[in-house]
């Protein structure tokens, strides 16, 4: 399992999808600096919205990586040297995940230098504000992003298998970005009977970007902040176990 994380590791950061990545977050956080009227406390805690940009990120690449060794016939020669299928595809699964720590890591420090830059000393990051501070409700909603994260990797590595085409899957994560949590809100108002079974739909896992820090949308997903946690390793672990099957069974 090492010599194949070994592996993995060298071809993602040969491959540069790792810089296009980060250069990607810092793009976008400047961007929503630039075109923001005010920069308030929000901005800071979520990342200079950062918390959106990971996930997308994470879909692109985690798709992008796999698509690469499909395209240059680099599975073949993975399938011929290694005789584990499951070592392979959860080497690269650990990557992409470890790779949505190492973009929350980036964007907290990116937050700091951009607040410093743009911003100031208007706010203090230490002093808590109705039971909350800044640099806590930060580092919340990043770990909430890295966990949501670890579904959108196992969401990836399965639409990739099951579609084998990258537009496909980039596009879906990008309406389950900006569409998936209004269309769940939308269910459970549609069908309020039915909301027990509901909110536990695979799209309302987005809240947990939010929601650790903002109890109010509890209203809206339906669900505590330890159910959204548990659902989003379940709902993972279920994407990845089945993007699994379909790996070991496609013809390369």
């Amino acid at each position: 399992m090492g010599k194949s994380l070994k592996e993995e590791v060298y071809k993602f950061n040969h491959e540069k999808i790792s810089l296009y990545g980060l250069l990607v977050l810092l793009c976008a956080m400047l961007y929503n600096i630039l075109t923001s009227k005010a920069l308030d406390r929000r901005f800071l805690i979520y990342g200079f919205d950062a918390i959106e940009w990971i996930p997308l990120i994470i879909i692109t690449v985690g798709s992008a990586f796999f698509a690469m060794e499909y395209k240059n016939r680099m599975i073949m020669m993975m399938m011929y040297k290694s005789s584990s299928k499951l070592k392979i595809y959860l080497a690269k699964f650990l990557v992409i995940f470890f790779y949505s720590i190492v973009l929350a890591l980036a964007a907290i420090l990116l937050t700091f230098l951009f607040s410093f830059l743009f911003i100031g000393h208007k706010y203090d990051w230490i002093t808590t504000v109705d039971g909350h501070s800044l640099i806590i409700d930060l580092l919340t909603n990043m770990l909430g992003a890295v966990i949501y994260s670890f579904f959108i990797t196992g969401l990836s590595f399965m639409l990739c298998m099951l579609t084998r085409n990258n537009a496909v899957v980039v596009c879906i994560g990008i309406v389950l970005a900006f569409f998936g949590a209004d269309f769940s809100s939308a269910l459970m108002q549609a069908f309020p009977s039915a909301v027990r079974i509901i909110k536990w739909n695979p799209l309302s896992m987005i809240f947990i970007s939010q929601q650790l820090t903002r109890t109010s949308l509890m209203s809206t997903s339906h669900l505590l902040d330890s159910e959204l946690i548990i659902a989003n390793i379940a709902y993972g672990l279920i994407f990845a176990v089945l993007g699994y099957y379909l790996f070991k069974n496609r013809r390369v």
